[in-house]
């Protein structure tokens, strides 16, 4: 008789509720301002809506079939001519990063970060004997060099952080010796160095952080605030919707700094039990790793979960102030349709991967 297959509740769980919280946040965070708040939540819930459905839909899809070599070079071609057409595009906050359709838009960095997963999951699973050779490593060099390029091209040097610490993550679970991390990362920072350097406003973000009081009326004014929603908010903060930062005091309250609302108005326990939710997809994404039943669905699984938590960690070292301003959004919780559909059908992967699980 067949094994009865089911996926992990807990990250399931852990999902929905994050969403439908942001859902709830983003409400929160927009009333009060110019528009109303309203078409933030109706584009959010058809971003959750399309996501959800995604998800349900790739539970129950053999993640093997994600093997294939046409699956891996479709997804990945359709990421790249994205990237590529994004660059050509209307610049948004003087940035390439949004493809638009009248009110519709999409941001192709996000889809970027699963066709990298896959293509490693594909490409680490292939050569796992040969991953030691400098032949195998300079052939998965030459396709993560051009992702990196075409998402910094669109101005979006965050994003090619993160796909930097999903691929390292990967590779590290792969068996990569470390001194090809070390050669990798000494190499890395002359180029690091040269792209903050070549945008001013990247240099300002960076000086703003060393000193944000320097500057508290322009440069520092979002982080400071920041600090102070987060600062306010006590134990059990001051009630939903009663939050005064988000009124033009907080840019971006809904989108990047969203954990901040959620510390000003629901206080610290919530905050805490938010951070709490991301080490438990963590937590569980590092169990669904361990016992998939190949190699390609340990790849797939990591990535996943890489993907999830390094942008989280990077999201809430910003809202923090641990971390330079930077524009990532907090997985489930932010506005933002993009990374909602792709975090979502993403976690769908993740769970069809642990119905496998041994």
């Amino acid at each position: 008789m067949p094994r009865h297959l089911h996926c992990d509740r807990i990250i399931c769980g852990i999902v929905v509720l994050l969403s439908f919280f942001g859902l709830v946040m983003v409400f929160s965070a927009t009333t009060g301002g110019e528009e109303a708040p309203t078409r933030f939540v109706v584009k959010q819930a058809l971003a959750i809506a399309i996501g959800l459905a995604a998800m349900r839909i790739l539970m129950f899809i053999d993640y093997r079939h994600l093997r294939r070599p046409r699956v891996v070079f479709a997804v990945m071609g359709i990421s790249v001519t994205l990237l590529v057409v994004v660059l050509f595009g209307a610049q948004t906050a003087n940035t390439n990063r949004f493809l638009r359709l009248g009110s519709i838009s999409f941001q192709p960095s996000e889809l970027a970060k699963f066709a990298l997963i896959l293509f490693l999951a594909f490409y680490l699973d292939r050569h796992a004997r040969k991953l030691a050779e400098w032949r195998t490593l300079a052939r998965a060099g030459v396709i993560l060099g051009m992702l990196f390029l075409l998402v910094v091209g669109g101005k979006d040097l965050g994003g090619v952080i993160v796909l930097a610490l999903i691929a390292s993550v990967m590779f590290w679970v792969a068996g990569l010796d470390m001194r090809y991390f070390a050669l990798a990362g000494l190499g890395s920072l002359p180029l690091l160095a040269v792209a903050i350097w070549w945008e001013p406003y990247r240099m300002q973000r960076l000086t703003t952080f060393l000193n944000p009081e320097a500057d508290p009326k322009n440069a520092g004014f979002q982080i400071l605030q920041s600090q102070i929603a987060v600062g306010t908010g006590g134990l059990f903060g001051k009630g939903l919707m009663d939050g005064h930062q988000k009124m033009r005091f907080l840019p971006e309250a809904h989108t990047d700094f969203i954990f901040a609302l959620v510390c000003e108005e629901l206080g610290f326990i919530v905050a805490i039990l938010v951070v709490l939710a991301f080490g438990v997809l963590l937590w569980r994404g590092v169990r669904v790793a361990r016992r998939a039943p190949d190699r390609f669905g340990t790849y797939l699984a990591v990535g996943i979960t890489a993907m999830i938590v390094c942008q989280a960690l990077v999201n809430l070292g910003v809202v923090l102030g641990l971390l330079p301003t930077k524009g990532m959004p907090l997985p489930f919780v932010s506005y933002g349709g993009s990374a909602m559909i792709v975090a979502l059908a993403s976690s769908g992967i993740l769970l069809n991967v642990s119905q496998h699980a041994e």
